[in-house]
């Protein structure tokens, strides 16, 4: 299996689509010029968004709205489900003064929390964690635990997970980044039988593993907010597309989920 297909031929016109698109982090600019550059055509392609959309970069409220404006589909992303405990403590700390959000924010992104509409929220809120594209191939945010059924995945990890101890347990992201011996990504292991299209995990470039025989874990969020591109993989070719940021907005070192 050629699990990536950099530049492969369009598909015949008319031909259904699945767009999915890696992490975005507000950048509305190169969303919009990633769509262009994918040759998305409304009312025929899918388009599937990986998740994390708000923090970070320069318009994260303008992404939610237009994603719910294309109708596109999108998994629930750590930064997501984070705006959506923090809105769940302040509307209990709404009734009962006395309660205190344990969710912390930054004042930058606390602002941008109250920019978010009840729509917004309930846009957000009804994103599910898994979403099937089509053949064996699946989209998720974070990741799945090997041995275990879709259905009996974790939810938390589904949104949060990067790597793995030698008992297939998760582990923080400091442990894997720093070598630690054992500690693998979960995309090493991962037993299939799906293939997965997967955000999270920002690195320079797409990241491609087959951990078996006809199953493919393709990591797709390369950067875009901290100065690298903005990636879509296309089924059901396998193509990848790119846009370059137009800026830096973050450091890769902002680790606030």
């Amino acid at each position: 299996m050629d699990p990536v297909r950099p530049g492969a031929a369009p598909s015949a016109p008319g031909r259904r689509r699945t767009i999915v698109v890696g992490d975005v982090h507000g950048c509305l600019e190169e969303l919009e010029a990633l769509l262009v550059a994918a040759r998305w055509n409304p009312g025929v392609d899918r388009l599937v968004l990986l998740g994390d959309l708000l923090d970070r970069g320069p318009d994260p409220v303008g992404v939610v709205r237009r994603a719910r404006e294309l109708r596109a589909e999108c998994v629930l992303g750590n930064h997501e489900e984070k705006h959506l405990r923090f809105a769940a403590h302040e509307a209990r700390r709404r009734v009962d003064p006395g309660h205190r959000n344990p969710v912390r924010m930054s004042p930058d992104r606390a602002a941008e929390h109250a920019q978010l509409s009840r729509d917004d929220l309930a846009w957000l809120a009804a994103l599910p964690r898994v979403i099937p594209l089509g053949g064996r191939w699946l989209a998720v945010h974070g990741g799945l635990l090997p041995g275990r059924r879709v259905s009996a995945q974790p939810p938390d990890w589904l949104v949060r997970l990067r790597y793995l101890d030698v008992r297939g347990k998760p582990v923080h992201r400091t442990r894997g980044e720093a070598g630690e011996a054992g500690v693998r990504r979960w995309t090493e292991v991962w037993t299939g039988p799906q293939s997965i299209v997967y955000g999270h995990h920002a690195r320079e470039g797409v990241v491609v593993d087959t951990p078996r025989p006809g199953v493919s874990c393709v990591g797709i969020d390369t950067g875009c907010v901290y100065g690298g591109k903005l990636t879509a993989f296309i089924l059901p070719t396998q193509e990848i597309v790119q846009v370059p940021a137009r800026a830096a907005r973050a450091e890769p070192g902002d680790v606030e989920d």
